[in-house]
């Protein structure tokens, strides 16, 4: 029998570091194959087209896959779920919530806009909130990645202009959500957002402490609800 095959989602690759700790528990006992994006600066890019290029991976391969993805990652590949489901066993979804423009960035933009200190201040701020680890050395490194996928990254919406897409509907395929129970970006609420569309099958689960990159912190006990979930998802 062959195992499941686990299809990361990354739409901001800059940021994939901070995936490794859980991709290395995961890869043991799980293939997982990577597909990342990196958004041209100079052209413009839509979900529809995202959508576009996964799905001719999955043409090209012929074959269905579990999809996971962080934050915005994760919201494109639920999409993508809902519209093609046919394509995919699954979806895996950390640090999503059901309102699409809920991301990091997305309040980092807002903080931009209401205040009227330094770039480099509001993402030491941001970085102490999205990570539980308060080390000054990690937190330096990590508002440099902030601010180069804020550069260079794929994001919706812009200090300038902000969108509303509305919500995710719930996919017809089984989908398991894993949120931080201390994040400022997708709270605690999202818990009754996503439990109210749910389906036999569907699971949300809550990291006692974890912060929007609880994935980081926590990798095992998260790698551990991943793969119960697994067993659980029949691959027809």
């Amino acid at each position: 029998m062959s195992l499941p095959t686990i299809l990361w989602i990354d739409l901001q690759p800059i940021l994939h570091c901070i995936n490794q700790r859980l991709i290395k528990i995961l890869v043991k006992n799980r293939l997982i194959k990577y597909w990342s994006f990196q958004h041209d600066l100079d052209e413009a890019c839509s979900i529809a087209t995202i959508h576009e290029l996964i799905l001719e991976t999955m043409r090209r391969e012929n074959r269905k896959y579990h999809l996971i993805g962080h934050g915005i990652s994760g919201t494109i590949a639920h999409l993508f779920a809902n519209k093609y489901p046919e394509t995919v066993h699954s979806t895996i979804l950390l640090s999503v919530d059901t309102a699409i423009t809920n991301q990091w960035t997305s309040h980092y933009l807002k903080m931009r806009n209401q205040f009227s200190c330094s770039r480099e201040r509001i993402l030491m701020h941001l970085s102490s909130c999205l990570f539980r680890e308060k080390v000054s050395k990690n937190n330096l490194t990590m508002v440099s990645l902030l601010a180069k996928c804020l550069d260079q990254e794929y994001t919706i919406g812009s200090i300038a202009s902000q969108y509303i897409l509305g919500s995710i509907r719930i996919a017809s395929v089984p989908t398991l959500v894993i949120n931080g129970n201390d994040d400022f970006v997708v709270d605690r609420n999202a818990n009754q957002r996503w439990v109210g569309q749910f389906k036999p099958g569907d699971h949300y689960r809550s990291i006692k402490n974890g912060r929007h990159f609880f994935h980081y912190e926590d990798p095992r006990q998260t790698s551990q609800i991943i793969e119960s979930f697994l067993d659980m998802v029949p691959e027809t």
